[in-house]
């Protein structure tokens, strides 16, 4: 279960701030270069900071992907909650890393009924990934009073959805997941969705894809719900902090939330989305590069260049 999901499964690192080094003048680069290097969607051309957030600032919702194990994509992440929450004081986080049925612990943490390290705990077995590494992003919203929502379905119902389908789930079981968990329409996201998940798993039956492709849509259209139920509750905008596979190509999460309703939503993907760090000339080649589709993988680029 874990490495067949281990693209879409959120995991951690969000140390410091994140800002690109100044970079010499080159073609679709400022003379002055900017807090940040964001590239938009889908034009390829470099953007300020200040005017990401005023374009995110009109989203309902906006998605900040993340590799798990990539300190800089947490990073980005907490620039996104600072520069959102300036323009945008009602807002809410919302979190893939702890599932919907597990919001009593994150609330007393907020509120100052659990301790750090009772907390730290909590998310270790939520999660399984050092607290430290979410750290910054969560004490950001705490300190500010942001509310912070759980989004995901409880492991144990998608292992069972991966490994049975849906039908292996009983009447009480099926109930705490959507009532309808719609197959992926998308060409691109399912291609992407269906490589990830059986890279490394040699032959996949048909039977046993379609299983695994429940599970993933089990994952996406609960999170779905809980964006929508935030916004419901008065949120102007939500910032969900999830892994990069639950929103390229403005599918997974993002699809599930356009089913329910028209809203205006927004992706942000860390750049390099693998980790690692580039040249930034070479960043802007690979991503604008026609033949390799990535611009379509997102709405914006915080490009992280060495």
């Amino acid at each position: 279960m874990q490495s067949a999901f281990a693209l879409f499964a959120a995991a951690p690192f969000a140390i410091g701030t994140v800002r690109a080094p100044a970079v010499p003048a080159a073609r679709g680069v400022p003379l002055s270069a900017p807090q940040a290097v964001v590239v938009e969607a889908p034009s390829g051309g470099v953007i300020t900071e200040g005017e990401l957030f005023d374009r995110l600032a009109r989203s309902a919702v906006v998605y900040a992907g993340e590799k798990h194990d990539e300190a800089l994509h947490h990073g980005v992440q907490l620039e996104l909650l600072r520069g959102l929450h300036a323009r945008r004081p009602g807002l809410v986080l919302g979190l893939e890393m702890v599932d919907r049925e597990s919001q009593g612990p994150l609330d007393d943490w907020l509120a100052g009924r659990m301790n750090d390290g009772d907390f730290a705990a909590f998310w270790k077995k939520a999660w399984g990934f050092d607290y430290a590494l979410y750290a910054p992003l969560l004490s950001y919203a705490k300190a500010n009073g942001i509310p912070v929502r759980g989004l995901n379905a409880p492991i144990s119902l998608i292992s069972k959805v991966y490994r049975g389908g849906l039908a292996a789930l009983t009447p009480a079981e099926r109930s705490r997941l959507p009532a309808r968990v719609a197959p992926i329409t998308d060409r691109d996201y399912l291609a992407y969705v269906t490589r990830a998940l059986t890279e490394g798993h040699g032959e996949v039956s048909p039977e046993r894809l379609a299983r695994m492709l429940e599970a993933q849509q089990a994952w996406n259209e609960t999170m779905g719900e809980g964006v929508l139920s935030a916004l419901a509750g008065g949120a102007p905008l939500v910032l969900v902090v999830a892994g990069s596979g639950h929103m390229v190509f403005r599918s997974g999460i993002a699809e599930s939330v356009n089913r329910r309703a028209a809203l205006p939503q927004s992706v942000v993907l860390p750049w390099p989305d693998g980790g690692g760090r580039s040249p930034l000339p070479d960043l802007l080649r690979g991503l604008r590069d026609p033949a390799e589709g990535r611009l379509k993988l997102a709405d914006f680029f915080w490009l992280l260049p060495s």
